[in-house]
């Protein structure tokens, strides 16, 4: 299995490949595999995958056999591709690599488009009833774009891959605006005007979801979140944390009521919370001193975990591990850490994008409180020793670094307690 996996991430070393036409073709060799399931299409730049995550549970938890598409991986490349939460299977996927390796290179399909066409024909062979499809990179040339979906979702725009998507919050918006297709209806959360303007030049079916309007009395805590729905009394729970999180539910509920056709009750709504879980976003993965795992990694997704883990732990020193790629606003981001830390160890990481250990010791010169390591383990070794029940330890940055975090946890808690 592994073979066919090295065979398939060596088109990641590649030039990035842009455009839906290798995708089409995919598609059209395959019989059309994503006609045969309602989706729900889910761009943005913060948030997305959440959504799409809650979205897949509430379709489950009202009877609906529901494929979800992902990405990137956190550990392996199964959790991209999942029916009813359960990953695609090993053997599926080798053998469809082996079934359609000439179509492949026929193509010059990108290592994301057989990802994508390979998650279409499983959901396909699942007999899937519904699909929550998130898109990879931007929206208008991303390979998941083919589908003509029930209801499309854009969460929170900001400034990312903005060497590919545009230097602009207009620019970015336009290029997600990509997945609304005619006839479809558009979700998405308030957002600058200058971000709703381009969706309205898109289409006329545009609804902005206020979490304020559906969602109240929030209470948060390390474990999750508590609130009510509408005006009923019940409260529900998810585990999730983070009030930024508000509107990626507001916005899945949403779009699984689209989907569905109708409203959610509350019960309902509690039974698909149930079924969510969703690694590396405030996870908690150890305690007794508090371990928190978050992939935030660019700048307004640090700015939302800074306001979070204050809030959770106001009176708590906040060690931090952190794991940047080069293009994802370095400085902009320990900025933003510095208001809030006490330490903070840079380590390098595993990818072609990481900095190196010149770049990132020409960085921590500049703040006073940050240090380098000469890898993710190592600095969390180190921080760990420095955390005690007055502190707790945040290991942020790129998805490239979680299985070198989970797999030290693993290393520093055999028989303890874990998330």
């Amino acid at each position: 299995m592994q073979d066919y996996l090295s065979n398939l991430y060596r088109k990641l070393s590649g030039k990035m490949k842009l455009g839906r036409e290798r995708s089409e073709k995919l598609v059209k060799a395959l019989d059309y595999p994503e006609k045969t399931f309602r989706s729900i299409h889910v761009a943005g730049t913060n948030g997305k995958g959440t959504v799409t995550v809650v979205a897949a549970a509430l379709l489950e938890a009202a009877g609906l056999k529901t494929g979800r598409f992902t990405s990137p991986h956190l550990v392996t490349f199964n959790e991209r591709i999942c029916m009813n939460r359960k990953e695609i299977p090993d053997e599926y996927i080798k053998e469809f690599l082996q079934k359609y390796d000439q179509l492949l290179e026929e193509t010059g399909a990108s290592f994301f488009e057989v990802t994508t066409i390979l998650g279409f024909q499983y959901f396909k062979d699942s007999c899937a009833d519904a699909a929550v499809v998130e898109t990879g990179l931007g929206g208008r040339l991303d390979a998941t774009s083919v589908i003509t979906p029930k209801v499309s979702v854009i969460s929170r725009i900001g400034l990312d891959h903005t060497g590919v998507l545009g230097e602009t919050l207009p620019e970015i918006a336009g290029e997600k605006a990509g997945i609304i297709k005619k006839g479809v209806p558009l979700l998405t959360p308030v957002q600058p005007a200058e971000v709703l303007d381009v969706f309205h030049a898109h289409t006329e079916l545009v609804h902005v979801i206020d979490p304020e309007t559906l969602l109240s009395d929030v209470i948060q805590s390390e474990n999750g979140m508590t609130f009510r729905i509408r005006s009923y009394d019940e409260k529900l729970n998810i585990p999730l944390t983070g009030r930024h999180q508000l509107e990626n539910i507001a916005l899945a509920i949403r779009a699984a009521e689209t989907l569905l056709d109708r409203t959610l009750k509350p019960a309902e709504i509690q039974a698909g919370f149930n079924l969510v879980k969703w690694k590396g976003r405030f996870e908690r993965i150890s305690k007794d001193p508090d371990v928190i795992y978050d992939v935030a990694h660019n700048p307004d997704s640090i700015h939302a975990f800074c306001k979070t883990v204050k809030e959770i732990y106001p009176a708590k020193k906040i060690n931090i591990v952190l794991g940047l790629l080069h293009d994802k606003s370095p400085e902009t981001v320990l900025m933003e850490l510095e208001l809030i830390a006490d330490s903070i160890r840079l380590a390098p990481v595993n990818s072609h994008r990481s900095m190196s250990m010149e770049e990132l010791n020409d960085l921590a010169s500049r703040f006073p409180r940050v240090s380098v390591s000469i890898s993710i383990t190592s600095a969390c070794k180190e921080a760990y020793v420095e955390t005690d029940e007055h502190s707790v330890l945040c290991i942020l940055g790129s998805h490239y670094i979680a299985e070198e975090v989970y797999n030290w946890n693993d290393d520093n808690n055999p028989d303890g307690w874990k998330g």
